[in-house]
């Protein structure tokens, strides 16, 4: 069966680095699936076509298979991360954070920024298969208007259960900022008519909407590495740019430069 709503996070992840297709062939093997679907301009025209996939039980289960046979714990504080070090007396050589920068700093207790693009996103669900114009593509990129990306996710089979046309809204970088501090619910409410009027969805068969704050979205430039106490390393997709594959990569890279060794 199919999830009835979807998620609010990324919708789907690039595969173009080689050591990174290797890396989730070897993890997630056939659940990887590639949308087919294509993607549009706020004109109509067809975009390129830029390796679009997504996992068959939902993107984090991407994170889920990399890490396989690691002890993984969830659910758990750190309030500094210094305490986890053996110089300490935690159980530790090295930290390593991939939180965004401006966590990754609080948690080493450093006086550091670094800035970050939000996005307001909103998943919106309605009653019915295939409403309005949603057929036609997965997703509709606009670099002008508020609405920077809508997408149906009944593209993607097996995630939507039968019954139900869910989209996803993300806002652009200006309309983001300006409502970053609204309650999810409120900047919902206002982004439902634009989604509707674009993709001709009928009001009447609206159901639920869930609105997400991602106040640490992407970056616009790579950030420059920073001198850390010793012990505690930073990666994450601020060193490159903010995609699941980048994410990857940097933590790769971090290894690969011997960073993590004693």
């Amino acid at each position: 069966m199919g999830r009835p709503y979807g998620r609010h996070g990324a919708q789907y992840f690039t595969i173009r680095d080689e050591r990174f297709r290797a890396a989730v062939r070897a993890a997630s093997g056939d659940a990887l699936i590639k949308l087919q679907a294509p993607v549009s301009d706020e004109r109509g025209g067809e975009l390129p076509d830029s390796s679009r996939w997504f996992h068959r039980d939902g993107n984090k289960r991407l994170v889920r298979d990399l890490a396989r046979g690691l002890n993984v714990k969830t659910e758990t504080t750190v309030e500094r991360a210094v305490n986890l070090l053996r110089r300490a007396g935690g159980e530790f050589d090295h930290v390593v954070s991939t939180a965004p920068f401006p966590q990754t700093a609080r948690l080493f207790e450093m006086d550091a920024a670094f800035d970050y693009v939000p996005c307001l996103t909103v998943l919106l669900v309605y009653r019915g298969e295939w409403l309005g114009r949603t057929r036609e593509c997965y997703a509709i990129s606009d670099r002008r208007g508020p609405l920077a990306w809508r997408a149906c996710e009944n593209h993607k089979p097996g995630r939507i259960a039968a019954g139900h046309n869910v989209m996803v809204a993300q806002m652009s970088d200006s309309f983001s900022r300006e409502h970053l501090e609204r309650a999810p619910d409120e900047f919902a409410a206002t982004v439902r008519p634009l989604v509707e009027k674009r993709w001709k969805l009928p009001a009447e068969t609206f159901a639920t909407a869930l609105g997400h704050r991602w106040r640490y979205a992407r970056v616009l430039q790579a950030m420059q590495p920073v001198e850390l106490p010793p012990g505690l390393h930073f990666t994450g997709d601020a060193l490159t740019s903010s995609r699941i594959e980048d994410a990857w990569h940097a933590g790769a890279t971090s290894m690969e430069r011997g960073l993590l060794q004693t």
